[in-house]
């Protein structure tokens, strides 16, 4: 590359949308984050002691919960006023809302010693003095891109958006497109279809579009790194795939050198295949 990109995680704390912690058990981490101090969670269901109790003395329900929430609802279920179970989201017009929220702090902030390992190594490995700065420069920007399927919701058809592959390559023009619009199937809530909220509005993302798109363009350019995106939700109508292959994905790249993911040189390969 003839530039290259430095990034710094800014986020003290990120923002989790915990779907599996209606299973109890399922989720740990969830479990271990809301039964600690200084939570900040929404769209969970506050419950008063009788009813806490009433939980914990429910056989198949709070013996697989992870100790953690099993000693955060024990002392919840002594104490007046109002406290959370990570199984137990907010009722919206009579059912459990599919929303419910929680800031985690982050992990290499909750637990340092796992980058500081990572970072003694390579600094053993590349000689780099003690007092000199380590860096470590982005070796690809990777997209996440949203697939949905057809759906219908409260009676409304949702369009499907689901033609992307595993992993995808758009040139810069009609990359930048897409981020422009953050096109979804997903999110008519308040711009109509079309609009993923998570990149679009100011609680996620508090730089100006104008900024930050311009920011993000003039670096693709700069750096030349590939436009790639990997896929979340669906691949196609048929194959529900959640966030497997996203995370999949940058585990993957990370561990190919540079000229195995260069666009060009895939699609001179025929590694890259035109849709």
């Amino acid at each position: 590359h003839p530039c290259l990109k430095i990034s710094q995680n800014c986020e003290w704390r990120l923002f989790q949308r915990p779907d599996e912690a209606i299973h109890p058990g399922f989720d740990k981490q969830t479990e271990k984050d809301m039964s600690s101090m200084g939570l900040m969670a929404a769209n969970f269901k506050a419950i008063k002691k009788d009813e806490m109790l009433e939980l914990t003395q429910t056989i198949g329900f709070f013996d697989r919960f992870t100790p953690e929430m099993q000693v955060h609802m024990k002392k919840a279920s002594e104490l007046d006023g109002f406290d959370l179970c990570s199984a137990k989201s907010r009722l919206w017009e009579g059912k459990p809302t599919k929303n419910p929220r929680y800031l985690q702090l982050r992990p290499d902030v909750a637990n340092p010693i796992g980058r500081y390992v990572a970072e003694l190594g390579s600094r053993l490995a590349r000689k780099i003095p003690h007092d000199a700065p380590c860096n470590f420069p982005v070796g690809a920007v990777i997209g996440g891109r949203r697939n949905n399927p057809p759906d219908v919701l409260d009676g409304i058809k949702i369009r499907p958006l689901c033609v992307f592959n595993p992993i995808h390559y758009q040139e810069i023009p009609e990359l930048f497109m897409d981020y422009v619009c953050s096109v979804t199937g997903k999110s008519p809530s308040t711009t109509g279809a079309g609009s993923e909220g998570a990149l679009t509005k100011g609680p996620f993302n508090a730089i100006q579009a104008t900024a930050d798109l311009n920011n993000c363009v003039v670096s693709m350019i700069l750096t030349q790194y590939g436009g790639f995106s990997s896929a979340a939700g669906w691949i196609g109508p048929n194959y529900r795939v959640d966030h497997d292959i996203s995370l999949l994905i940058p585990e993957v790249w990370c561990r190919m050198m540079p000229e195995e993911r260069e666009p060009a040189g895939l699609i001179k390969r025929c590694e890259l295949e035109k849709i």
